[in-house]
């Protein structure tokens, strides 16, 4: 009759281990070692199977050694310790080595990193209301200057050196809500069309911070009209305009025709950076 033969998993469930406990311990020479079958896996008899788990439960999972020592169990050092040995060893050797060939001149390089954002295209500052000049009822038309647009501060912050155009629009006059009263874009005659333009002779530019204006070209002397509802101040070239800028004394004259209404008018001007 064939002995039944258990294999590791069999002992480990038994004891509530695993196999590799199992197997270490057999390293160690607590344990007998397994016969192996024809595919060469380990198994034990079912005699073997009894004397392991009483040897086990006595030595309290072999960690009694007073119990081993009484039973003439003597354990040998587990392969990993000689492994952590052979490692000490390597590493002692190593700093000696090293130690024999440091340098104290020595240097360390390592990579640091920025960000610089981009900014916006703004306009920082311009006047918020202003004035033509007043005039009284004529039979012949006449022309109403706004001597001084004001002052305009336009900056450039992208970092992308794109360029940019700043332009002035409008709208026709009114008097009272919604009630159109006066023509900006008209031909300048007296049948009531009245026209604006933009004189851009005494107009200048400034950098805040003394960045080169020569890429920054002014616009020409300029009317609205029908097919003309903006009209450029400045044109930043690309890889121009990259910084703080100040626009100054540009003038606007509004053409009136004859025999106008008396009343008080109001258009709206508007600015534009692109």
């Amino acid at each position: 009759m064939l002995d039944k033969h258990y294999r590791l998993i069999d002992i480990a469930r038994q004891i509530d281990r695993d196999k590799t406990t199992i197997i270490r311990w057999e390293e160690m020479g607590f344990l007998p070692a397994a016969e192996r079958d024809s595919r060469g896996w380990r198994y034990y008899t079912e005699a073997q199977v009894k004397k392991i788990l009483d040897l086990i439960k006595k030595t309290n999972y072999f960690r009694d050694e007073d119990r081993l020592a009484e039973m003439g169990i003597k354990a040998r050092p587990h392969r990993m310790v000689y492994i952590g040995v052979v490692i000490a060893v390597l590493l002692i050797s190593y700093q000696l080595f090293t130690l024999g060939t440091r340098t104290f001149a020595a240097t360390a390089n390592s990579t640091w990193f920025t960000t610089v954002s981009a900014g916006t295209l703004s306009i920082v500052s311009a006047s918020t209301s202003n004035s033509f000049t007043g005039v009284s009822v004529s039979f012949s038309s006449q022309t109403s200057t706004a001597p001084n647009l004001g002052a305009v501060e336009v900056q450039d912050a992208r970092g992308s050196g794109a360029g940019w155009t700043i332009a002035l629009s409008g709208t026709d006059w009114k008097a009272g809500q919604d009630v159109m009263q006066l023509d900006y874009d008209g031909t300048g005659s007296n049948n009531n069309l009245g026209k604006m333009c933009i004189i851009v002779a005494s107009g200048a530019i400034q950098s805040v911070a003394g960045q080169d204006t020569t890429g920054i070209t002014k616009g020409s002397l300029g009317c609205f009209s029908a097919s003309v509802t903006s009209l450029s101040i400045y044109t930043a070239a690309a890889a121009s305009g990259k910084g703080d800028y100040w626009i100054t004394d540009f003038s606007l004259q509004q053409f009136i025709p004859s025999n106008p209404t008396a009343q008080n008018l109001t258009t709206t001007l508007t600015l534009t950076l692109s």
